[in-house]
């Protein structure tokens, strides 16, 4: 029988011992501190991460509703030119000196014109994103906007409220009319007498007031035009709307276009006050000086 071996029993414990404890040794850092700060600078990148996204986002969104409104008021300022230009095309080429007869030579403009409005919030965002000296650059001024569809919106009651009043006075003078020349010439002493001096002044008035209506907001709207587009684009922040599409500038070469801006045959302004029971000085401030232009300063 072999005997008992106390001397390996002992050797083998320690071994065990040995075995045990570093087994049982915990790394901190390793093993706690470690993981824990992996989690939460993973979460830290994240936020961050998710911050920028929603700030470019955000921005990319306002940017684009900012060339939103740029196209938007630049379709609607074309379409209101166009209405315009549509308007004056029916007189423009007939207009006499004489107040009553170029009233008789705008004939009644039976196109559907409708008001125009605008947001001027929307409008806000795109003109005041940046300081901009109003004086020199107009059309960044909300007060320009308000006052041409003011003006625009005023024209087109104006032309309904002479349509009416142009079917009834050519009515009353409708012998006379069946007899002019070609160019729709008549009598004036005789068709003063066929009507009465409110409904002549009334008539005269809407009329002088619709062809140079028309000739300021063909003006100011050539203007806007060729000007609010550079500039207001060249405001936006482009590395938002890679990509979009926007108006940047207006040309329009057309030779119809170009003789729409230049002003109608003026009146004889001696007879309209005479006509209209003013002193001349009056007809003019009423008539003349009462322009509602709006134009970019020259550089």
């Amino acid at each position: 029988m072999k005997s008992f071996d106390h001397y390996s029993i002992v050797i083998a414990l320690n071994h065990l011992t040995d075995v045990i404890g570093e087994a049982s040794q915990t790394n901190l850092f390793k093993d706690y501190i470690m993981p824990v700060f992996v989690v939460i600078l993973s979460a830290v990148t994240a936020y961050f991460i998710a911050i920028r996204g929603y700030k470019f986002q955000e921005a990319s969104r306002n940017e684009r509703a900012k060339a939103d409104a740029l196209n938007t008021i630049m379709l609607q300022m074309q379409n209101m030119q166009s209405n315009l230009i549509a308007t004056k095309y029916n007189y423009s080429d007939d207009l006499e000196t004489h107040p009553l007869q170029r009233a008789l030579n705008v004939p009644t403009i039976s196109a559907r014109i409708e008001t125009a409005t605008f947001k001027p919030n929307e409008l806000a965002q795109l003109l005041y994103a940046d300081k901009v000296d109003i004086e020199k650059h107009p059309w960044m001024n909300i007060a320009s906007f308000v006052a041409t569809y003011g003006n625009y919106n005023q024209l087109v009651e104006l032309l309904k409220l002479r349509n009416q009043l142009n079917e009834e006075v050519k009515k009353k003078l409708a012998p006379l009319i069946a007899n002019s020349n070609s160019r729709g010439q008549i009598n004036m002493e005789k068709a003063l007498l066929l009507l009465d001096d409110d409904l002549t002044m009334k008539y005269i008035d809407l009329t002088e007031r619709l062809i140079t209506s028309v000739d300021d907001l063909l003006i100011t709207m050539d203007d806007f035009l060729r000007n609010f587009p550079r500039k207001a684009s060249a405001m936006l922040k482009k590395k938002y709307i890679t990509g979009y599409v926007y108006f940047n500038d207006y040309i329009n070469q057309s030779e119809r276009f170009k003789k729409s801006l230049e002003r109608c045959t003026k009146v004889n302004l001696d007879i309209l006050a005479a006509m209209m029971k003013f002193d001349k000085q009056e007809v003019i401030k009423r008539y003349v000086d009462n322009s509602t232009v709006i134009t970019t300063p020259k550089n």
